[in-house]
């Protein structure tokens, strides 16, 4: 029997007593022994059986978190004001076997862990919120934001900002993190998140005078961003903006802000954005939303299931405006508000050569025509700078007649080979090494069977192009189970290729040709 479970026999037979014998009242006993009046008129009504069985009931839900104890025990040593309730979420978050118990039971065995190593909680100031009228399911949502310095795992601290959204009816909650402060873009970003986490659109969301929304307010006009008001245009929510100085207004959520700082964020280490947003939605679903709530005593994602069908219907925005498209120079590189960018080695294909750009937080994403990602780079502070990626260079430390001999050799020095090799040099006088290496490294990776039947298929096709024979090889090994025929490719050339006058060619996959530069790099 453990401690907690000899101290209420104890209790028990003390108030059996005194009613008993000494003839107390209920009023009298609970004033003697220093507990709660229904407390003592609890147990008072249980019989001796009833008790004992509680006692043992107690005792096998203490056994199920002994294995626990030392984790408990350990997290309470280093982080000594931690609530009981945070330390249940973590350890659910951590092992998904943990064993269900009620957070009641889970509080009782933390605090015997506490007076059994004297293990003093630290007090912390509560700020306290008025309550506001409940709202009929649907109708609103609330968002704010937040903020915390986190340990990484290397000792430095890193400020994360994130954004908050949860249905007032439901108080189902989404969350999303950055690593630097919300712009009106990034804003308008994470509520497209929330809304598909949601599954609709509320008719209503609240808010704080918050730059990322509004410019201006006077007497409760409100002029917003020139993105947000475009972003409003396009959905069907009405938005609320509460008087300065007034959280109350949004109340709930301002709970929810609180509740990420002091039990998700509470002694958390930083590791990344991207591990950090993965362990805040599972912490959504085995914590967030799928606790009783304090001021509902209801489950949020139970309430949500019957909330969802009320919310207005949600469908990604697609981005209408028309691409900018900038010109890459032959050296390999674009121009982009000052500063010069670097390009993977052979992008640049004639003078008509284009990419397309896409600022994402503080990145520029350099895209193809078809939005495959080419490459990436951070955007500096000022002008005038070149960002160069060194594994965009090429490679010259490999003689061209190295890698010729090499490819004569893996094909056994057949007349196919020498055919493809001398048609490749004259297409691409410039490009033979790149070429003559991305051809090795095809062949090296999926095996002379498969190679051999890809340069016969080339051969046939009038397909001379390293970046052709790659597609075609990579596309017959996932296809091969099916035994799909190849894809007919269309031979690549210059404008003096009159066959080719009025083909277009097929779109590749640019990961294909990120997948060859980093092999380049490699080799």
């Amino acid at each position: 029997m453990d401690q907690k479970s000899i101290d209420l026999t104890t209790m028990y037979y003390q108030f059996k007593r005194l009613k008993e014998e000494e003839k107390f009242s209920i009023q009298r006993i609970a004033d003697h022994c220093g507990y709660n009046y229904r407390t003592v008129r609890k147990y008072l009504k249980m019989s001796e059986d009833d008790f004992l069985h509680q006692v043992e009931t107690i005792n096998r839900r203490s056994c199920l978190l002994d294995p626990y104890k030392q984790s408990i025990y350990d997290y309470l040593m280093q982080y000594q004001d931690t609530q009981a309730a945070v330390l249940h979420s973590k350890l659910k978050e951590q092992d998904p076997h943990f064993p269900e118990v009620h957070p009641k039971t889970f509080f009782n065995y933390v605090m015997r862990i506490r007076q059994e190593f004297n293990i003093p909680k630290i007090p912390r100031s509560e700020r306290q919120y008025s309550p506001v009228p409940e709202l009929p399911m649907g109708e609103q949502a609330q968002v704010d934001f937040g903020e915390k310095r986190l340990r990484t795992t290397t000792g430095d601290f890193i400020k994360v900002y994130f954004f908050v959204m949860l249905l007032c009816y439901s108080r189902y909650k989404y969350v999303l993190f950055r690593d630097k402060p919300f712009t009106s873009e990034a804003a308008v970003e994470a509520h497209e998140k929330a809304f598909e986490f949601f599954g609709g659109i509320p008719r209503e969301v609240v808010y704080d005078q918050d730059a990322v929304f509004i410019v201006d307010e006077n007497l409760g006009e409100y002029k917003c961003t020139d993105v947000f008001s475009k972003y409003l245009a396009a959905r069907t929510f009405r938005p609320y903006f509460c008087r300065k100085a007034d959280p109350e207004s949004k109340g709930k959520v301002e709970n929810v802000v609180r509740y990420v700082k002091y039990n998700f964020l509470y002694n958390r280490d930083y590791v990344n954005l991207e591990i950090l947003n993965n362990q805040v939605i599972r912490w959504l679903h085995v914590t967030g939303n799928a606790m009783v709530h304090n001021t509902t005593r209801k489950i949020p994602c139970q309430e949500y299931n019957k909330e969802q069908r009320y919310l207005q219907p949600w469908h990604p925005i697609f981005n209408t405006e028309k691409h900018k498209d900038y010109k890459v120079d032959k050296t390999n590189v674009i121009k982009y508000h000052g500063n010069i960018y670097s390009l993977p080695y052979g992008t640049y294909q004639n003078e008509d050569t284009t990419v397309r750009l896409e600022e994402i937080d503080d990145r520029l994403v350099i895209k193809d025509h078809c939005g495959g990602v080419i490459t990436t780079h951070f955007i500096p502070a000022g002008k005038g700078q070149k960002i160069i990626n060194n594994n965009h260079r090429r490679n010259p430390s490999v003689k061209i007649d190295q890698l010729r001999s090499q490819l004569q050799e893996f094909f056994g020095y057949s007349t196919e080979i020498d055919v493809f090799i001398e048609k490749i040099q004259d297409r691409y006088p410039r490009y033979r090494r790149d070429q003559f290496t991305l051809l090795l490294n095809c062949c090296e990776k999926y095996g002379s069977e498969k190679a051999e039947k890809a340069l016969e298929y080339c051969i046939n096709n009038h397909v001379f192009s390293a970046t052709d024979f790659k597609y075609i090889i990579e596309k017959e090994s996932v296809r091969e189970k099916s035994r799909i025929r190849f894809p007919l490719i269309k031979p690549l050339g210059g404008s003096k290729t009159q066959l080719m006058a009025h083909i277009e060619p097929e779109r590749s996959d640019i990961h294909i040709y990120e997948s060859f530069f980093h092999q380049q790099i490699e080799s």
